[in-house]
């Protein structure tokens, strides 16, 4: 009879124990609840000529609080103009839905793109980056999908747009 009993409570604290230890992993898997995300990619995109029309660039995504979202474009373009630095910020409003444990919808509405003082690239080349992201359209939806602990992929109507690496906030 002790026995059975004593096995009971181990299995309880046993299970107690699983359970606390399983919370964060738990809470990385599972979006937020109001979908902040904060993510970094790496984008190498090619334009009409391929050969001297490309962006080279770190994305930096970030999905606030709020509605308010962010991006940051930092690298290199190609063109015709040369071999120059492109540095860009583009402030958005979004709203977010959660489709599964794995899946959120960010519908991007209105942005606008400032450019660095030290940004030497081409505003044109700027464009076509935006351009291919939104599918020509002034509004932009963004599905993330949860690849692993530490990757999502960020996919928008036509296909798939960046792997990209979660940080930490």
């Amino acid at each position: 009879m002790l026995t059975r009993k004593s096995g009971k409570i181990f299995f309880l604290y046993a299970l107690i124990l699983f359970f606390l230890c399983s919370l964060p992993f738990v809470s990385k898997v599972i979006p937020s609840q109001s979908g902040d995300l904060n993510c970094t990619a790496r984008a190498i995109m090619h334009f009409e000529d391929t050969v001297t029309e490309t962006v080279n660039a770190n994305v930096h995504f970030r999905f606030g609080d709020r509605g308010k979202g962010s991006l940051v474009v930092e690298g290199y373009s190609d063109s015709k103009a040369g071999w120059l630095y492109l540095q860009r910020y583009v402030q958005f409003d979004y709203t977010s839905e959660r489709v599964s444990g794995y899946e959120r919808h960010y519908q991007v509405h209105s942005w606008s793109s400032t450019k660095s003082s030290i940004d030497e690239s081409p505003d044109v080349l700027f464009d076509y980056f935006m351009r291919e992201m939104s599918d020509s359209h002034d509004e932009l939806l963004i599905k993330v999908e949860k690849l692993s602990y530490r990757t999502v992929l960020l996919s928008s109507i036509n296909s798939p747009l960046f792997v990209c690496a979660l940080s930490d906030k």
